[in-house]
């Protein structure tokens, strides 16, 4: 089966069917497809199904070497008299124009119909006896080191043999106590190496699974970085800045913080917040013997009786008749909440003013308001001093980008144009339009993979109140591995984005194109270089562009 790529939880099915003659090895190629599970058609299904009724019940039997279907020539020789067969008792039908169709595959649907039909035909042909239980069942015992386990069978290392839970009921242990099967697979998933005594019954199925592994590793500090790949959902956790803990699985990682039980992306907007709110939390992580994290608990520790915070306003707002508000910095995600307005002691421009002075003031929107935060144990806010700056003030920034950040969870990120750096808290409220060869780039993600694809940006951003709200410019260089050299057009692929892009390039000027190309001796121009290249070629190539995104110079490495 392995051979064949069937997967390990088919297993058993699969190997009750080959040992009953319901499969034949050769129709295992079917299955599978560069490591995909292929869709079973109607006459697959129908031929298994077929297969399986004469194997369990001796009088049905499939001669019939045609069927009364109106496409009956579209079924295969194999599968006509198992289709006959699941026809005449009533498990298959044809469909408005009496056609079986049988290379459409099944949906869930169907299968469902199919297989209670078929349940019903056999619970009709077959009267349910009463097993015996010999009076000295055969017991035998099996010792080793789990190769492969499910929540339904267990395979030794150096052992063929899969071995099925006993279908009245597995008694499971864990290191001497009480578990589940689940409690096993999950730290066998997690990688920890298990040991395993199993105690079969006479048709060699598990009725008692005593399972040991190494005493874990466990690790404390205060948890300093969460990292999440929403894409890919994988990440990471540093203790004390200097301990990171890859996760290879994150759904076998259980993770619990204040008794409450998180997910990683949960535990990742935990930690953002409590950045936000200046506190800590303090974790005890757990490893198994190779190494692999089992489990996360913590606890929060609550920020110091007083704190204060400084930053410019993006939001706020003011109940008048609770007498309750909240206030929201640039950058950050938390609300600070105001339980009494009255209680507030608001300075703003070193004046004595109100909350409800300082809302209006901002609900106006003519100054930029720059706040210091005071916050009690509870972290309301008890005081608030401010000052203002005209709204109205514009900087613009030109140059090349030296960094670009994207936080996508959260629509956020920076950039960097020269020497300054500016946050963007909504990056879908920037204006961009890049000129990139034949192409556009227009959204922040695209500006973001265009800077980790190594690409030199020069551009003019318009800036006000030290935000961002336009970036207009060109890509002046363009890195990546060449994907396409055409009559007038070069596409390589980006590294990062795993994009192609186009360049032009005037193809009446290909002397005059410049061209340095490692391990390429003699290849100096662009004319040379179309000459040399042959299909299959692997180039890393640099292309130098001009204010139209035309192809001025080529550099590069030959591998």
């Amino acid at each position: 089966m392995n051979a064949y790529g069937i997967q390990s939880w088919a297993y058993p099915a699969v190997s009750y069917c080959l040992e009953n003659g319901i499969l034949a090895t050769s129709n295992l190629s079917g299955f599978m497809k560069n490591g995909s599970n292929l869709p079973a058609t109607r006459e697959q299904a129908a031929t298994i199904l077929g297969r399986a009724l004469t194997k369990g019940v001796s009088s049905y039997t499939a001669n019939e070497t045609t069927t009364t279907f109106l496409d009956n020539s579209s079924i295969s020789t194999e599968a006509k008299p198992y289709v006959a067969l699941l026809k005449r008792v009533g498990v298959v039908n044809g469909d408005d124009s009496n056609k079986f169709n049988p290379k459409k595959t099944l949906n869930r649907t169907e299968t469902a119909v199919l297989v209670t039909n078929l349940y019903g035909v056999l619970e009709k042909a077959t009267t349910p006896t009463t097993p015996t239980t010999p009076a000295n069942p055969t017991i035998s015992t099996q010792k080793g080191t789990v190769a492969t386990m499910t929540n339904f069978y267990v395979n030794l290392k150096d052992s063929a043999a899969y071995y099925m839970l006993a279908s009245g009921g597995t008694t499971i242990t864990l290191n001497g106590s009480s578990a589940t099967m689940s409690d096993v697979v999950k730290l066998y998933k997690a990688g920890t190496s298990i040991d395993v005594t199993l105690t079969l019954d006479s048709n060699l199925h598990i009725t008692k699974l005593e399972a040991t592994y190494k005493e874990t590793k466990k690790t404390k500090g205060s948890l300093t970085k969460v990292r999440y790949n929403k894409t890919d959902k994988e990440g990471s956790i540093t203790i004390d800045k200097d301990s990171t803990y890859s996760f290879t699985d994150k759904d076998d990682v259980d993770i619990r913080i204040d008794k409450k039980s998180y997910s990683l992306k949960e535990l990742y907007d935990l930690f953002t917040k409590a950045e936000d709110d200046k506190a800590t939390i303090e974790v005890e992580v757990t490893l198994d013997n190779k190494g692999n994290l089992t489990k996360i608990t913590g606890s929060t520790k609550e920020s110091s009786s007083s704190d204060s915070l400084k930053g410019k306003i993006s939001d706020m707002s003011y109940n008048k008749s609770k007498e309750t508000g909240y206030i929201k910095l640039k950058g950050k995600t938390t609300k600070y909440e105001i339980d009494d307005t009255e209680d507030v002691t608001v300075k703003i421009d070193n004046k004595t003013k109100t909350y409800k002075d300082l809302y209006k003031l901002y609900d106006d929107g003519d100054s930029t308001i720059t706040v210091t935060l005071t916050l009690n144990k509870k972290d309301y806010v008890t005081k608030i001093t401010a000052t203002t700056s005209d709204s109205d003030s514009k900087d613009d920034a030109d140059g090349n980008v030296a960094n670009v950040t994207y936080k996508e969870n959260k629509d956020t990120g920076t950039v960097k144009i020269g020497s300054k750096t500016y946050d963007i808290d909504d990056v879908d409220d920037v204006d961009i339009s890049i000129t990139d060869g034949s192409d556009k780039i227009k959204t922040w993600k695209d500006f973001y993979n265009a800077y980790k694809d190594k690409k030199v940006m020069n551009v003019s951003a318009t800036v006000k109140n030290d935000e961002v709200t336009k970036i207009t410019g060109k890509v002046t260089q363009a890195k990546g591995e060449l994907s396409k050299l055409g009559k007038n057009y070069i596409r390589i692929e980006g590294k990062y984005s795993n994009n192609t892009f186009s360049y032009d390039f005037d193809e009446d000027n290909t002397d005059n194109i410049k061209v340095n190309i490692t391990n390429a001796s003699g290849v100096k121009t662009l004319t040379k270089l179309i000459d040399w290249l042959e299909s299959g070629d692997k180039l890393d190539l640099v292309l130098t562009l001009d204010k139209n995104g035309n192809i001025t110079k080529i550099s590069g490495e030959y591998k």
